[in-house]
């Protein structure tokens, strides 16, 4: 985007017309955006606990501070006490230092980032299977599919581009197939719309698969055939999907057989399959459909997960996973260990770290201190009571951050950040388009870049780190970043960036498609199991599920300090079906409270036909409660990511 700034005041944004991607058009947030930059509640100055009050410091101060407890911390228990949360706003050159910092001058092995709420599934499965943990297709891929098959996400409200693409799509007649228990705003334009029982994916994924196969409808070549049968394929009958997830035979019969016609399938994917309690299981299931199909690696066909946060893939890349180092190299394997020691002339840890939900449920215990960089942990995570809980038993809490967040009010040590206005350096989006961001504006007086601080927060602990702009550090990271080399600082900054591994569009379609393509015929196991995690029963009779709306976005620490957006949604709402809705009789506009076995949330009731029976929808929203205060934070076995999509609920009259 384009910001418009007069007398260092940023009053307005706007898109680039000849950007490939958004093409002269923005979403809400992008026009809309910006407003928080000015703020009246940004903060201005470090704030340290004082006789249990947040009073303002100095830097210096600030940062002594921080560097004389951690230490402290360290020596009485060891230097794997601390953890370390990412951000997934920040640009990657402080994502990559972020890292570097935690991993050789805090020597912890605890490090991760909020996209492991979100696609810990997506990034493992696609790791493994293609050797990217990242989209295995682009969003020019929706312009050319043969048929799109969406599954566990509204695309127009989680993406606008994607979503606008897709409707695109359908009106030239695209075959669309949408997956989704609830009726979405835009679910009648598409081919398609099959409403499974809420988890109950897998079934239906694997029944396509099944079909498939069982009509001689897989594409020619494919290698593993056999295997995929007798591995449990077979069991997935669509007699047996049905008889699971609710959806007819024939409907099933109807969607594979539009897959077979297709000369390509994408998939575009969300969080509704990826936070259940088999959520790795989903992801493998959808790369063995999208073998079967050949789609991996054809134009206009693959996997394409959409990703939640503006610098969600950056994040990966730049190794702010717990498994992963830089270049999403795999921190276990000795040779990958040694080549980054040598490149940063420090020891890494030796044991594997501790995810995000893992960090926060050791908090006070294996965890004295967290450094949390542009996370609003205490309303992003589930259970956010037990959350809340857990940073208040740490010995030192320091948050990073642009607003006093409920997070932050409960830190020790608070930095005030800049926002993406302030400050240089690269984002990299969810289709792997790496694109370089200028500064606007300077940094609001007292703010500092995040790439800034953490190096200095580098000198703080005796790290000799000289102060470096984020083109320096850019070409450091391509060391040790295979998939960023041979890209210049300059190219990057064209309007679209670039697509790693190439340096255009045209030869990222021939190369990136080559490196997927020859690994055809690499089908994952088939994973049988089906559960649910949080079941229902008499005391809690509804499958409660949760969704993104269109003018929010995780903690709504940004949108709500848009005065435009904070307008939008007012009303924190529960959804339910009509039947439901006369039994319990209750009316659209009452309100009702919503519990779970976790805790509860007031919300205004919205009688519909959009959610099945015995389904309750509850879109995230920060006001009379948080949704994600219902929520399980058990995790997935795989992926460790917290079963935080579905759960059993009830509700009670106000």
């Amino acid at each position: 985007m384009l910001l418009e700034v007069e007398k260092g005041v940023v009053l307005a944004a706007a898109p680039q017309r000849d950007h490939p991607v958004s093409r002269g058009t923005l979403c809400i947030k992008g026009w809309n955006g910006h407003q928080l930059i000015h703020h009246p509640e940004r903060l201005t100055q470090p704030l340290l606990r004082i006789n249990d009050c947040l009073k303002p410091v100095s830097w210096n101060k600030a940062l002594s501070y921080a560097a004389q407890r951690i230490t402290e911390l360290q020596q009485a228990h060891g230097r794997d006490c601390v953890g370390v949360v990412g951000s997934l706003k920040t640009v990657n050159e402080a994502s990559y230092l972020l890292g570097k910092l935690a991993r050789t001058v805090l020597h912890t092995p605890h490090l991760d980032a909020p996209l492991r709420f979100d696609h810990a599934p997506s990034l493992r499965v696609l790791r493994e299977q293609s050797g990217f943990a990242n989209a295995a297709a682009a969003l020019a891929d929706i312009e050319k599919a043969g048929a799109i098959l969406v599954i566990g996400a509204d695309a127009k409200a989680q993406n606008a581009r994607a979503g606008s693409l897709l409707l695109q799509a359908a009106k030239r007649g695209v075959p669309v197939i949408q997956v989704d228990p609830r009726e979405q705003e835009h679910s009648r334009f598409f081919r398609l719309h099959l409403r499974p029982r809420p988890g109950t994916d897998l079934a239906l994924i694997n029944a396509l698969s099944h079909i498939l196969l069982a009509e001689g409808w897989q594409a020619e070549g494919l290698a593993g055939l056999a295997k995929l049968r007798d591995d449990g394929l077979e069991r997935f009958t669509p007699a047996y999907a049905e008889s699971v997830s609710g959806i007819a035979q024939d409907d099933l019969r109807s969607a594979a057989g539009l897959i077979a016609k297709a000369s390509s399938l994408l998939i575009l994917f969300g969080t509704g399959i990826t936070q259940q309690a088999n959520g790795t299981a989903n992801v493998r299931a959808l790369w063995n459909l999208a073998l079967l199909t050949g789609s991996i690696g054809r134009e206009g066909g693959g996997l394409l997960p959409l990703l939640t946060a503006n610098n969600s893939q950056g994040a990966v890349d730049t190794g702010l996973m717990s498994e992963w180092g830089p270049g999403q190299r795999d921190l276990q394997e000795t040779a990958v260990r040694r080549a980054i020691e040598a490149a940063w002339g420090a020891s890494l840890p030796a044991e594997k770290g501790l995810t995000l939900q893992e960090m926060i449920d050791h908090a006070g215990g294996r965890i004295r201190a967290l450094y949390v960089v542009g996370e609003n942990l205490a309303w992003s995570a589930p259970e956010s009571a037990k959350t809340s809980a857990a940073l208040d038993k740490l010995d030192f809490l320091l948050v990073q951050d642009l607003f006093l967040t409920e997070t932050a009010a409960r830190a020790d040590l608070v930095l005030p950040a800049a926002s993406f206005a302030e400050q240089e350096g690269s984002y990299t989006s969810l289709e792997r388009r790496l694109q370089r961001v200028r500064r606007a504006i300077a940094p609001l007086r007292g703010c500092k870049p995040d790439l800034e601080i953490i190096q200095l927060l580098a000198g703080a602990l005796a790290a000799p780190w000289p102060l470096r702009k984020a083109e320096e550090v850019f070409l450091e990271m391509q060391q040790l970043m295979p998939c960023y080399g041979g890209i210049s600082w300059q190219t990057i900054g064209h309007p679209g960036g670039v697509l790693w591994p190439a340096h255009t569009d045209d030869e990222e379609c021939t190369l990136y498609r080559k490196l997927l393509g020859d690994r055809q015929g690499a089908f994952t196991e088939v994973s049988t199991g089906l559960p649910f995690g949080d079941e229902p029963d008499a005391d809690y009779p509804f499958t409660l599920i949760t969704g993104r709306p269109l003018f929010h976005r995780r903690t709504g620490t940004l949108v709500t300090r848009s005065f435009t957006l904070d307008k939008e949604d007012p009303v924190a709402t529960i959804e339910i079906n009509t039947d439901d809705a006369r039994a319990l009789k209750l009316r659209s506009g009452w309100p009702v409270i919503v519990k779970s076995r976790r805790g509860e949330v007031r919300r205004t009731v919205v009688v519909t036909r959009a959610v099945p029976p015995g389904t309750l929808y509850l879109p995230i929203h920060h006001k009379d409660g948080l949704s994600q205060s219902l929520m399980p934070s058990m995790l997935e076995p795989e992926s460790a990511i917290p079963q935080m999509k579905l759960c059993a609920a009830k509700l009670e009259m106000v």
